[in-house]
């Protein structure tokens, strides 16, 4: 397990990695501290184990393969829903798979990534998630979740929202980070955040990759 202590005045960034590649932790570990220092690094071979840590102390972000020696990265992404914790997450798989996108989303993932991937692309997966953007790997296609996913979606259509929040929204849905979203409409950034914020409180949602399942039911992905 690795720590970095926090200068004064500066946020500490956590983040759980279970992984059962020793290499791969490591490297992991070590690309996390350098490029988001100051920043907790609490890491796992078993998913029981770094599920036990997301429930003590939940991070800002959890790095999860998607199959592990003891359990499926899956179940322990559902396990983390059913207690009701929102977490942003990134998959992880050496075996990626054209379905997979469209599941993980509907298990609220922000996030996945080819194990196989250069290291450069894993961080930057990790900073647009960290940042409240989505990832995902350019060797699967984006995500295109069922109707039926697996987490419950309001029932409000997309007449609840104005004009101008449908704008927002349909880019934030693509993945767009909100300083790109203002460059694209022509708003500041602190506008968009404020319609950001008030979509997702409307429609009683935590999170992109529901709003994204919320979009695509909606005519508006």
């Amino acid at each position: 397990m690795t720590a970095k202590a926090a200068s004064f005045g500066t946020k500490t960034r956590s983040f759980v990695l279970i992984d059962d590649t020793a290499t791969l932790r490591e490297l992991l570990k070590d690309a996390l501290t350098r490029r988001f220092a100051p920043c907790e690094v609490r890491d796992f071979v078993d998913g029981k184990d770094g599920l036990k840590s997301c429930l003590a102390c939940a991070p800002d972000l959890l790095i999860v393969d998607l199959y592990l020696r003891d359990t499926d990265g899956r179940e322990v992404i559902r396990e983390l829903r059913r207690k009701g914790l929102q977490l942003k997450i990134i998959v992880l798989t050496a075996h990626p798979d054209a379905s997979l996108p469209a599941e993980l989303v509907g298990l609220g993932v922000a996030g996945f990534v080819d194990k196989n991937s250069p290291m450069e692309q894993i961080e930057r997966a990790v900073q647009r998630v960290l940042d409240g953007g989505m990832f995902f790997s350019a060797a699967v296609p984006p995500p295109v979740p069922a109707i039926g996913s697996e987490l419950e979606l309001p029932r409000m259509g997309a007449e609840a929202l104005s004009e101008r929040e449908k704008e927002v929204v349909r880019l934030v849905a693509r993945g767009f980070l909100s300083k790109e979203v203002a460059d694209k409409l022509g708003l500041s950034t602190r506008t968009v955040e404020k319609h950001r914020s008030r979509i997702l409180a409307k429609l009683g949602l935590r999170d992109v990759p529901s709003l994204v399942r919320w979009c695509l039911r909606n005519g508006l992905g």
